[in-house]
């Protein structure tokens, strides 16, 4: 009985180890294994430099222009290994480009309790009436409203309102 332990321990022991060793070693020690990358701070100069490769990158992937689409891949890269970011993180998670996140609907769509959603409807019908009369101040303070449900339930703010309104969707 006392071998039969000894066996099953050596070979637990065998099992495991490497699985020990794996999990304490990280070929990336400044990136926590279990989530995707979360953006390290870029010196402003290498971010405005990785902005721009990445800007020339996209123009060459819409040419379809393999010499340039490689050139500017091999640049970004080169700014991700000084950082010790992982050569297979999408360039678009470093970036931060000026062009608008575009959001899927359905991420954000019936977060509102259903007062909240009756206050946001009817501010966006406000906000709608009050751009098309072309009235500034009334549009600002309908934005602020909505602006303010939107903070409650953590919302961006470049969330668009029409998104969020139930627009006769049922909820």
């Amino acid at each position: 009985m006392k071998s039969i332990l000894q066996v099953l321990a050596v070979v637990l022991a065998m099992g495991v180890a490497p699985s020990i060793a794996r999990a304490q070693y990280s070929p990336y020690p400044d990136r926590d294994r279990d989530s995707a990358y979360s953006q390290q701070a870029l010196s402003p100069d290498d971010q405005r430099e990785f902005n721009k490769e990445y800007g020339k990158w996209q123009d060459a992937n819409a040419r379809n222009d393999r010499d340039d689409i490689d050139k500017h891949a091999r640049r970004m890269e080169d700014i991700m290994a000084r950082y010790r970011i992982p050569p297979d993180t999408p360039f678009d998670t470093i970036a931060t480009s000026g062009s608008p996140r575009h959001y899927d609907a359905r991420e954000y769509q019936g977060r509102f309790n259903a007062d909240d959603q009756k206050k946001f409807d009817k501010a966006y019908e406000h906000w709608l009436e009050h751009r098309r009369k072309h009235d500034r101040d009334d549009i600002a303070k309908d934005e602020d409203h909505m602006q303010e449900i939107m903070a409650r339930y953590r919302i961006p703010r470049d969330v668009p309102y029409g998104e969020l309104a139930s627009g006769g969707r049922g909820y």
